[in-house]
């Protein structure tokens, strides 16, 4: 099999795929835009070839692939994990014939708007939303539903570029500046809850879990608040049937997917969005963590081989706790790996590129006693004030 990755700079999970793809017998190729003499040694011991390239340039980008299939032979598949690049890799697949995503998937499981029919024939509750492009429907949308409304860009991932609008006036600032491509849909007061996995080729699913967000994702950008995400052993049975729902619904076939919920006071929940890819951050080494298992392994096996048998058992509620330097904390790094031991199964320092987003250190911590972990959790986020 010949497997092409593309990706602008091939972060450290990378390595896990790539690695294990070539366990796998993969012939493992690769497109990008960072320069090669910046990979570990170990991911340049892996890849078979690596092309440095405009990534923005899709001519670059045919002619690398086109260089590559009369080269190595044909490509089996190819994938970024990232979603910036999934329409350049639904491109790719038509125009060289390859299994996966196409352009025309896009349009509903890139779509918010697209997503919201789908949640709605598969029975999951979600909010209305509505284009902004049309004033009079939209004029209608805002008399109806009232303030606080949410804008968010019509096809885009996380909290970027995302308007809690609370009044008319603060409304019409937005929509002073606010470029085409936006739609607008009532706030909702909840936590965001998840439901994450793999899919086999068939669309069944090999592996799920949930994890629960510590605060609304609008603060904690704009507030530069650190933060905690944790998934837990056990998963709410409403959930995972949405969840499951979910992933038949978009036709969920040899990939990651992660779908996001609010679960709202009353314990209900509405959907928000689809993600076919591997959930973000540190979530891959999570879930490896949840059931004492290799994920990389696992999908690499699928991809190369088809291979969907795979049994395993949640054993542990696994956290990331993200800390900021301009917040004053209580515990130093040393007192955090002292104090909670076998707790902290991994620290990291994040690149400042990163650190807006995830913060400037990174500590995951499990434990099989959510109570236990939660005690750890309010350690490492303990502040001197």
């Amino acid at each position: 099999m010949n497997f092409v990755f593309i990706s602008p700079h091939f972060p450290p999970s990378f390595y896990h795929f790539c690695v294990e793809l070539r366990r796998a017998g993969a012939n493992v190729l690769a497109i990008g835009d960072a320069s090669y003499n910046e990979f570990r040694q170990e991911l340049k011991e892996v890849i078979t070839e690596y092309c440095q390239i405009d990534m923005m340039d899709y001519d670059k980008v045919y002619r690398t692939m086109a260089y590559f299939s009369n080269k190595y032979g044909r490509i089996d598949r190819i994938d970024s994990h990232n979603e910036f690049w999934l329409a350049l890799e639904a491109q790719l697949r038509v125009d060289f014939n390859i299994f996966g995503q196409r352009p025309e998937n896009l349009l509903v499981n890139q779509s918010k708007l697209g997503m919201k029919k789908v949640f709605h024939d598969a029975g999951i509750p979600c909010v209305e939303a509505q284009s902004i492009a049309n004033p009079d429907i939209f004029a209608d949308f805002v008399r109806r539903h009232g303030f606080p409304l949410v804008i968010k860009p019509e096809i885009g991932v996380g909290a970027n570029n995302v308007y809690k609008v609370t009044n008319k006036e603060h409304l019409a600032y937005i929509l002073k500046d606010l470029p085409p491509g936006y739609l607008i849909e009532p706030y909702v007061d909840g936590k965001i809850v998840t439901f994450d996995g793999l899919a086999d080729r068939n669309g069944e699913i090999m592996y799920c879990a949930s994890f629960e967000l510590s605060d609304n994702v609008l603060d904690i950008l704009n507030e530069r608040k650190d933060m905690f995400y944790y998934y837990s052993r056990d998963i709410d049975p409403v959930l995972e049937k949405y969840g499951r729902h979910t992933v038949k619904g978009f036709n969920v076939r040899e990939r990651f997917f992660h779908c996001e919920f609010f679960r709202r006071p009353d314990g209900s929940y509405t959907a928000i969005e689809i993600n076919i890819r591997p959930p973000g951050g540190f979530s891959i080494d999570m879930l490896n963590y949840v059931a004492d298992i290799d994920l990389f392994k696992v999908w690499a096996e699928l991809v190369v081989h088809n291979k969907d048998m795979f049994t395993y058992k949640r054993k542990y509620n696994v956290s990331t706790v993200s800390r900021r330097d301009h917040l004053n904390y209580l515990h130093s790094t040393q007192d955090i790996l002292r104090e909670l031991g076998n707790t902290v199964v991994s620290y990291t320092r994040i690149p400042d590129a990163f650190a807006a987003a995830m913060g400037n250190d990174t500590f995951i911590l499990r434990h099989k006693d959510m109570k236990t972990l939660f005690i750890a959790i309010e350690f490492v986020k303990a502040k001197r004030y």
